[in-house]
């Protein structure tokens, strides 16, 4: 069986073909029809095999979002033991401890900015970044749907696309 491509072009060279007059009408239009044939039979394999497709992406969306809360969890679970490891020694007023084949210490950690309660109001303005603006789509999408006049701005664009039922 041909490509898609290849009926598709093949198509265009019917197309081309319909304006010689000293080929049979009969004979253009079987050709059309088998042509329409192949494509219908290609069409539906594509169908299927996206389809399918679209069952494995679901399926793997779900063993992403199972494995992400398996980490997730295994993640919780190393910062719990750290911080009761810290606690413990802490409590033992340890420092440093040889652990068999490790050795655990408690060290200080990098300075970090803490902000004080009442910051907003006191702080200067060059400690201070402003994002950048942000345009609203579906504000402008309403206004020009409305009718309202938007040329050099903004201007509504409708694509089409493939839908499998």
């Amino acid at each position: 069986m041909a490509s898609i491509y290849e009926i598709s072009q093949s198509f265009i060279t019917l197309a081309t073909l319909i304006e010689d007059e000293t080929i049979e009408e009969g004979a253009l239009t079987e050709a059309w029809e088998n042509l329409t044939d192949d494509l219908k039979d290609k069409l539906e394999n594509c169908c299927k095999y996206i389809k399918n497709a679209e069952a494995d992406i679901a399926g793997l969306k779900e063993e992403e979002k199972r494995i992400a809360a398996k980490r997730k969890a295994a993640e919780n679970a190393v910062e719990r033991l750290k911080a009761l490891m810290k606690l413990a020694m802490d409590n033992a007023g340890e420092k440093k401890l040889a652990c068999g084949t490790f050795t655990c210490s408690i060290q200080a950690n990098p300075k970090k900015v803490v902000m004080d309660e009442q910051y907003t109001e006191n702080i200067p303005e060059e400690y201070l970044k402003f994002a950048e603006p942000e345009i609203d789509k579906k504000k402008l999408k309403e206004h020009l749907e409305a009718g309202i006049d938007l040329t050099g701005i903004a201007h509504l664009e409708q694509s089409t696309g493939l839908r499998i039922r």
